[in-house]
């Protein structure tokens, strides 16, 4: 055990190996830290972007100061440690999204993306100032776009079904049929709650789906569109152009650069 020669009680001066200095402001920094992440919660379960703006502006008082536990398997790696922190919040996005009422399905989606992004990340400067804002403003927009905290329960039990058979033909013709009500009142319905038609948040959602196929790499084009139950590989390539703005190949090639 190692002796505590300073004769500190803070429990960090305890336990630290000092990685980065200043440990008497230890503690301060780690009270911080967790009303930091109360703030963050609150703002993605919200769809509060102006409270998201302002848990973003925190960070920059400490950001010369920064400390962590003295975890003698990543005391030398303060990468490693970096990631690790992402990882926990990550999780803790995808959780208050899902208290905002986000879908599993868009949830999975965008934890998915942000894990591989987080482990494939070479700097911990990266990860703090480029993923870490963008992961927040994600979450935060998937709550205030996508909550399905106030659609009615047959469209919740719809968009869930959607999720569950994304690689399935899902049109108004068979999803009405599924759950016995009249097409009719069903597309007027899901246009109501949504904003969008049934096609149009299927192939939103399903471009979503493939954007993290490419961001995994090691497939084709021809293999996304197959994975998601399109027909013709030409018209999933129209579909993705339009909603992305660049074609899947295109796409493609700039995750693998």
């Amino acid at each position: 055990m190692r002796d505590n020669t300073n004769g500190s009680t803070n429990l960090y001066d305890i336990l630290s190996n000092d990685l980065f200095g200043h440990r008497s402001d230890a503690l301060d920094y780690i009270q911080k830290s967790v009303k930091r992440n109360k703030l963050l919660v609150e703002a993605i379960q919200t769809g509060n972007k102006k409270l998201l703006d302002k848990v973003m502006q925190m960070p920059k008082i400490d950001n010369q100061n920064r400390y962590y536990y003295g975890n003698p398997i990543i005391k030398d790696n303060p990468l490693r440690t970096q990631k690790n922190d992402m990882i926990i919040r990550n999780t803790m996005c995808r959780i208050a999204g899902e208290m905002g009422g986000v879908s599993a399905i868009y949830l999975q989606l965008v934890s998915e993306k942000y894990a591989l992004q987080i482990e494939q990340a070479t700097s911990a400067n990266y990860l703090e100032e480029v993923i870490s804002p963008q992961m927040f403003s994600e979450y935060c927009d998937l709550v205030a776009n996508y909550s399905i905290a106030n659609y009615s329960f047959l469209i919740k039990e719809i968009v869930d079904y959607i999720g569950n058979h994304l690689h399935k033909e899902l049109n108004v013709t068979n999803l009405s049929q599924t759950f016995h009500v009249n097409s009719s009142h069903l597309a007027r319905k899901f246009k109501k709650d949504t904003g969008l038609t049934i096609s149009e948040y299927v192939n939103k959602l399903k471009v979503q789906a493939a954007k993290l196929l490419f961001q995994g790499g090691c497939v084709t084009v021809g293999e996304v569109s197959e994975r998601l139950g399109y027909n013709s590989t030409s018209y999933f390539s129209k579909i993705f152009k339009k909603i992305v703005g660049e074609s899947p190949a295109a796409y493609q090639k700039k995750q693998d650069n």
